[in-house]
């Protein structure tokens, strides 16, 4: 015990003597400078494969392992046929091919702790959820270690040149969406987006849903005419990156997937969507405690040159976390709601939407609706205050800086930029506008991005509990649910 406490002596006398009362006091964090943070683009190759496909590479040896990540483009499928673009690429993963069955390719991959997926959506970059069909794009991941590339090359390259599409395996698929189908009601989160997309969007494919009718209709020749028409790799865009050299993955990825052929692929134009504000409320009833509250209009695009500024105004009125208005007055002042939050969301290929949100309990439902709106109107007429503005530039650049820290972060981006149309540089001509970016910019954005007299209201829950009723707000418009 005394060694134990003489040892301990020893080093407290020790961090006395390095650290004298001569050294100041420690400076409180609001006392520090800092230079300013910068971003170097990290450094990749572009590619090109004799099948016709293009991509980007970055070279990583720090640990042995390869991921890749491929967008082919395709267009929604008929109206008629919603949830078609979902259930081909997951068809083509599950059902596998001759040489390559999906029970093989389970036990294989699984052995080896491999992934080779395929998924419908474009990796998060478009509408999520059962209902919605506005896949621009399919993706397609492969993620294993360098001695495994080989193995996951050669599934990769069967699946994509000879599926098999086994009827058994459409049918167990249908199975699962008609039951997704049958219990999207359930959940009146996802009411209330799917419905507010189909307020603002009309007849467009980013609000088309599967119905239960459209997921019946599909069959085996919808599947393979599907895959016929798209799944084409002069069209597909790659990203790699990991422990192989540039000429080693080019040979590979020529080798593995020469039996892809390419073709003329006809790819439908997007349809438009008429950009208006056209306010009004909406109520779909279930019975519920509390009310489940979304407030929005149509967004942006991708290219629109405001795009950062808006971002800025979003964070500080509802993007922001715990620092944001919307939260702050909503669930820390009020108390009326443990999420409280907005997005303001941009499209490459037509307009995303904003949306302000919030589930409170029911008898607190107009309060939270009012606080929303009066935020989003003030937020239009007087825009962020100068600490507002800096913190939130500041936690921007703070963000956009780590962008580099992941090399398949890295090759995605790009992957997804190309696909959007927009400059491989976007992440740094980002940084520059937010680096050159004036309160006056921001203020300019709220006025002309937000639209306080065209919103959409939409609430989902029980009237007859909520302090007050719907048409305090304007006339309303009642959803029935299928």
């Amino acid at each position: 015990m005394r060694r134990i406490l003489m040892i301990a002596l020893v080093l407290v006398a020790a961090v006395l003597i390095a650290c004298p009362a001569s050294a100041g006091r420690v400076k409180h964090p609001s006392e520090l400078e800092f230079p300013d943070l910068t971003m170097e683009p990290l450094p990749y190759e572009e590619l090109t494969f004799e099948n016709g496909m293009t991509g980007f590479f970055v070279e990583d040896h720090e640990v042995p392992v390869v991921n890749i990540y491929m967008l082919i483009p395709v267009s929604a499928p008929p109206k008629e046929k919603t949830g078609l673009a979902g259930l081909t690429s997951w068809a083509i993963r599950n059902g596998g091919s001759e040489n390559w069955p999906a029970e093989r390719i389970n036990e294989e991959l699984e052995f080896v702790a491999a992934s080779v997926e395929f998924g419908g959506g474009g990796g998060g970059m478009f509408s999520r959820g059962r209902g919605v069909s506005s896949s621009r794009a399919v993706s397609v991941s492969v993620n294993c270690l360098t001695k495994d590339l080989d193995l996951c090359l050669e599934i990769l390259g069967d699946l994509l040149a000879h599926p098999v599409f086994p009827e058994e395996q459409i049918e167990l698929r249908k199975s699962t969406m008609l039951e997704d189908i049958r219990r999207e009601n359930d959940d009146p989160r996802g009411v209330a987006n799917r419905e507010l997309r189909k307020i603002l969007y009309g007849d467009h494919p980013m609000a088309w849903r599967s119905t239960v009718e459209t997921v019946e209709g599909l069959t085996r020749d919808d599947v393979s005419w599907f895959y016929g028409q798209y799944y084409h790799p002069n069209t597909a865009i790659v990203g790699i990156s990991g422990d192989v050299t540039q000429d080693e993955i080019t040979a590979k990825l020529d080798a593995a997937l020469s039996g892809w052929q390419p073709a003329t692929v006809a790819l439908e134009p997007e349809p438009e969507i008429e950009l208006s504000y056209e306010p009004g409320v909406y109520y779909v009833e279930k019975d519920l405690n509390q009310g489940v509250i979304l407030i929005g209009h149509l967004g942006m695009n991708s290219l629109d040159e405001n795009r950062i500024p808006v971002s800025i105004m979003n964070f500080v009125l509802g993007g922001g976390s715990f620092t944001s208005r919307i939260t702050q007055k909503v669930r820390t002042d009020e108390g009326l709601a443990y999420s409280a939050y907005s997005q303001y969301g941009h499209d490459a290929f037509g307009y995303g939407l904003f949306r302000a949100s919030s589930q409170t309990k029911a008898e607190a439902t107009g309060r939270a609706t009012t606080l929303i709106i009066d935020l989003i109107r003030e937020m239009h007429e007087e825009g962020p205050t100068q600490d507002e503005f800096e913190r939130a530039v500041d936690s921007y650049i703070n963000n956009r800086v780590f962008e580099n820290d992941s090399k398949a972060g890295v090759v995605t981006r790009l992957v997804t930029y190309k696909f959007q149309g927009r400059p491989l540089d976007t992440s740094e001509r980002d940084l520059e506008t937010l680096s050159n970016l004036t309160l006056e910019d921001v203020k300019a954005a709220a006025a002309e991005y937000l639209h306080p007299d065209g919103l959409t209201i939409l609430v989902v829950g029980n009237e007859e509990l909520f302090d007050q009723p719907m048409s305090h707000f304007g006339e309303v418009q009642v959803i029935e649910l299928d």
